[in-house]
């Protein structure tokens, strides 16, 4: 079974949309809606929905701002923008977070559901990669009686070995494009007890230490190398340089131009 989070400040037009989808056939059995990108970010961060229908123009909130939000959080939920306007900017940035479709209004029932078909097929292909990857794992170990009788703490203290692995990973290779659900799935763990571990083991969530890593390592290669900003960007796993920016202004309040200047005016003044 699947959820789904329509978001749309026109109220009539959310109910429109949640009265054409074909929720018996599609298996759809959670249905939430939100009036603004504020209560969509509330409902989303509560509900995890699997698939989300966004509107792009809100009065005072852009629905790709949304779309980044959620790719940041959950990469793997399956969006779709719903837009009066056929402007190509909009369609791009939904593109670059990986929407599944940017569908202009009016939408029939048939589109509607179809797009939403797609995302099912998107979502269990995840779900069967994530299988494989969990039965190729488990083809790796070695039956051991000991092992099997091991007792919650030698289990944790073998799953916190997984994510020492991990981390070690991240930090060698950090342009690989990493989800939460495969990382767990390497560990055969939940999402959520994944995460417990990671942030016991790391101090952070997955997502927020590889940004982390990543922002540090471009602070150390902005101080220690001519390498033009594009190019350090792409070298720590941004092959946006807009979006990097974005994140680099979140985790150190200054722009990599702006970072950079303040290291010259220090070695000039030392």
């Amino acid at each position: 079974m699947y959820s789904i989070l329509v978001a749309d400040d026109e109220r009539w037009i959310r109910k429109g949309i949640i009265k054409m989808i074909d929720a018996k056939k599609l298996e759809i059995n959670e249905i939430y809606e939100a009036d603004s990108i504020t209560a969509a970010l509330r409902q989303f961060e509560l509900h995890k929905p699997d698939i989300i229908l966004s509107d792009v123009i809100f009065p005072t909130e852009n629905g790709c701002d949304f779309c980044e939000q959620v790719f940041s959080i959950k990469p793997e939920t399956r969006i779709v923008m719903i837009s009066a306007f056929d402007n190509f900017e909009f369609a791009r940035r939904s593109i670059k977070y990986q929407a599944v479709d940017y569908l202009l209004k009016p939408v029939s029932k048939e589109q509607l559901n179809q797009v939403i078909y797609q995302c099912i097929e998107q979502i269990k292909n995840r779900q069967m990669k994530e299988k494989y990857i969990i039965s190729q794992f488990s083809k790796t170990e070695v039956p051991n009686p000991q092992k099997q009788n091991k007792n919650p703490d030698e289990t944790e203290k073998t799953s916190e070995e997984q994510i020492e692995n991990i981390i070690k990973r991240m930090k060698s290779n950090m342009t690989e494009k990493y989800t939460l659900s495969e990382l767990a799935a390497e560990c055969c763990l939940s999402e959520v007890y994944f995460s417990s571990l990671f942030k016991k083991v790391s101090g952070m969530s997955p997502m927020n230490y590889l940004i982390h890593i990543r922002i540090e390592k471009a602070c150390e290669l902005i101080c220690s190398t001519n390498w033009r900003m594009v190019k350090i960007a792409k070298h720590v796993g941004y092959a946006d340089y807009q979006y990097f920016t974005k994140v680099f202004k979140k985790e150190t309040g200054k722009t990599p131009g702006e970072y950079k200047e303040t290291i010259r005016k220090e070695f000039e003044d030392d």
